[in-house]
């Protein structure tokens, strides 16, 4: 059998806490150094002080998921800032119970199972098309949660046609 290769990137959307965090964290620094220029230098200080810290927190927010699907073996990745690669976790598709999309019945009898492990590698964008992939290693069930692309769900599907559900 030939190899089977797709690539897919997806922009992490989830983190809400961030983006309040960016905003809080210009505001306070605005504050500051706008109170510390009116009344004290020590509040001054505080928000020259604070200046670095900020540009430091925005520019370490952006964050994206990488997956990789070589042959039989899924290699997803975290992408911090478009330059720092960690590799996260790697599946072996033999291990595949199924595949199909978040809302998908197909599901209901994994989602019954309280030891089910989810991981979320996904955007977190209810639009965007999320699937579920049940894997099952040394006897832990877990639902990663995947976006792939037509690309990706035709190679998954062409080596493992009747647990891959498109519906």
């Amino acid at each position: 059998m030939s190899d089977s290769y797709a690539e897919v990137i997806v922009h992490d959307e989830k983190d809400i806490r961030g983006t309040q965090l960016k905003i809080g964290l210009i505001v306070l620094t605005i504050v500051l150094l706008f109170l510390g220029a009116m009344f004290s230098m020590l509040i001054f200080t505080l928000g020259v002080l604070m200046i670095p810290y900020t540009i430091v927190s925005i520019k370490n927010r952006y964050h994206e998921y990488e997956y990789l699907l070589v042959s039989e073996e899924l290699d997803i990745s975290s992408v911090r800032n478009r330059m720092k690669r960690k590799k996260i976790r790697s599946y072996s598709m033999a291990e595949l119970q199924c595949m199909a999309p978040v809302r998908s019945h197909r599901l209901d009898s994994y989602h019954s199972n309280p030891q089910l492990k989810v991981l979320d590698y996904s955007s977190g964008n209810p639009d965007h098309d999320i699937y579920s992939m049940i894997f099952a290693s040394k006897g832990v069930l877990q639902e990663v949660r995947v976006e792939p692309t037509q690309a990706m769900l035709d190679e998954v599907k062409m080596r493992h046609a009747s647990i891959v559900f498109t519906e």
